[in-house]
């Protein structure tokens, strides 16, 4: 067995394979995360992600696969979730005053004179070519890192021929077995860090963890978070603060977890019956540290 750890966007990496037949995989994950943290990242000014959203309404581009690919698929959810989910709220995060990588506590909101939601912000054409149907802008956030996570996890299996392994960033996990090797991953309580409340059993799937508390600021008036309502691009009103969610993959657990903080309570059973039937939640509320599971 073999373990490997990283800190790279952000964001504490940790593998664990039962073997693999590349002898440089640590080297070909390193390059990975990094081509990601320097194309991806909206705080860069000069990387593809900036070369998109500055295009005008109206305009095209070729992207390179994995842009387009990790975009087309975060449109997909846009579309399936109605909007609420949404990988179009980069200057909705930059008006609550997310204008920085994390840490800070302080950061003043700022006013967007111009608000646009529309059913279709992109157009997905052939040969990799976007057609920009919006001024709105990309931020792929959790998004992009669960779309990292899920694709190691699919090499390293596929490719690398590991029997078991686990891939975990920053407590998004995807983990795979030959179906004799159990894994038990811990519940992150939401407050007090590094301590659980809790374990989950399984041998393959993904876990997925969204908390309100971790990336949360104050604009000297109003605390803020980074889980925004796709439709209002304002911060979710919910009394939830932690939602960890089980899975098939890591790309549906993102979406499934922020979801948990932008439904009405009454109406998230059957909306996760009719679009997540697999998705299980485990779900901590204010003033209550004890979780509450929902299949």
């Amino acid at each position: 067995m073999q373990t490997f750890s990283i800190n790279i966007m952000n964001t504490n990496f940790y593998f664990i394979v039962s073997n693999c037949c590349f002898p440089d995989w640590q080297e070909q994950i390193i390059s990975w995360l990094s081509y990601v943290e320097k194309e991806w990242s909206r705080f860069h000014e000069h990387n593809e992600l900036a070369k998109l959203n500055q295009l005008p309404k109206g305009g095209m581009i070729q992207l390179s696969v994995p842009l387009y690919d990790v975009l087309k698929k975060a449109n997909d959810y846009f579309t399936r979730t109605g909007g609420l989910f949404s990988p179009y709220l980069k200057r909705q995060m930059e008006e609550n005053g997310y204008t920085k990588s994390f840490p800070f506590t302080f950061s003043p909101s700022k006013r967007i004179e111009e608000k646009t939601i529309e059913a279709q912000p992109f157009i997905f054409l052939k040969d990799k070519i976007v057609l920009k149907n919006t001024i709105e802008e990309v931020d792929l956030g959790g998004f992009a890192k669960g779309y990292v996570v899920e694709r190691i996890a699919t090499w390293l299996k596929n490719f690398g021929k590991a029997t078991f392994g686990l891939v975990d960033g920053g407590g998004d996990i995807r983990v795979w077995s030959d179906g004799e090797k159990e894994w038990t991953i811990g519940l992150a309580h939401p407050i007090l860090e590094g301590k659980e409340i809790g374990a989950i059993r399984m041998k393959n799937g993904a876990v997925a963890t969204s908390n309100r508390l971790y990336r949360s600021w104050t604009d000297g008036y109003k605390r803020k978070h980074h889980i925004l309502n796709g439709i209002s691009g304002e911060p979710a009103v919910t009394d939830i603060i932690q939602a960890t969610v089980v899975t098939r993959n890591l790309l549906e657990g993102e979406v499934a977890a922020k979801m948990c903080f932008l439904l009405k309570e009454e109406k998230q059973d059957h909306w996760f019956r009719e679009n997540f039937p697999t998705c299980k939640r485990y779900i901590v509320k204010e003033g209550d540290c004890r979780v509450k599971s929902f299949d």
